[in-house]
């Protein structure tokens, strides 16, 4: 009994460790307490992505500024309050890849956003769809920190039933709506799934944009934007499932959502009161004020 009490005890200690470090993250010391050139990144996944680890594929990234450059790369993925709760305290990275609509960045001295990713929003049907999209006839994909309620209103179809990620699809496909309000992650879930679907760009609104800022400064500065011009170069992020607007890299139903601009985007990175003004103007249905706070494309 002893021995599985002292066992017990240990799990929960290591449990305990593990969600502290995942909510807390303090950044590695300078490069000289480190020995030798390092930058720290930090990754948000703040919307689904489309396959695989996005913090992975910027790891990858640090691999190549390393053979060309000898410095290393720390990517660490963090949940967007776990990383605010990091900067209020004062631990930053040198520099931070996050969703469009972060707040939190704005006492960190960090310059620039340069967009490395996107997803998209569209419309998935399974086959021909008889009637057009409704609130009724339509399910749309919660999703995780982005507003893919400002989708659908900017579609006419805020109303509609929203389901949680992975649930909205499977409606779909059980026959549940005839529609689905979804992003790129969709697309790869059907494909996966094996269905025969048809896919719709939706134009009017669409945050689902991943920036990397750089916020050190000094060498690191030079370091980090490196970095970011060997993420920006490569065209292989279709690895990940995602799309970048410039390129073309898909054939079938992710094509579609290549070379698609929408009308409107949150900025990069605004305050947190700014982001409530926005989400209440979602709630409240009125697409003329939330026009006014976002940023045209």
């Amino acid at each position: 009994m002893r021995k599985k009490q002292i066992l017990s005890c240990a799990a929960a200690v290591a449990v305990l460790a593990a969600g502290l470090f995942a909510a807390f993250y303090r950044a590695p010391g300078n490069v000289e307490e480190r020995g030798g050139g390092i930058v720290t990144v930090w990754q948000i996944d703040s919307f689904e992505g489309g396959r695989g680890s996005r913090a992975q594929y910027l790891r990858s990234v640090g691999e190549e500024l390393h053979e060309s450059a000898g410095v290393y790369v720390e990517v660490t993925a963090l949940s967007a309050s776990a990383a605010r709760d990091n900067i209020a305290a004062g631990n930053v990275p040198d520099a931070i890849s996050y969703g469009a609509g972060f707040y939190g960045l704005e006492k960190t001295g960090g310059s620039g956003a340069v967009a490395w990713c996107r997803g998209g929003y569209c419309l998935i049907s399974l086959g021909a769809a008889g009637e057009a999209p409704s609130a009724e006839n339509t399910v749309i994909n919660a999703g995780r920190d982005n507003l893919a309620a400002a989708a659908a209103l900017f579609e006419g179809l805020d109303g509609s039933a929203v389901l949680p990620p992975g649930s909205a699809c499977a409606a779909l496909l059980n026959g549940e709506y005839m529609y689905l309000l979804g992003t790129q992650r969709d697309v790869i879930r059907l494909q996966t799934h094996g269905a025969q679907f048809a896919v719709q760009p939706v134009t009017g609104f669409n945050d689902l944009y991943q920036y990397i800022s750089v916020l050190a400064a000094g060498e690191k500065r030079e370091q980090c934007e490196r970095f970011i011009e060997l993420l920006v170069a490569r065209e292989d992020i279709d690895r990940i499932g995602m799309l970048r607007d410039g390129l073309s890299l898909y054939a079938g139903e992710m094509h579609a959502l290549e070379g698609v601009k929408a009308d409107y985007t949150v900025p990069a990175t605004v305050g947190g009161e700014y982001m409530e003004r926005i989400k209440s103007a979602v709630a409240d249905g009125d697409i003329n004020l939330l026009k006014s706070l976002l940023k045209p494309l």
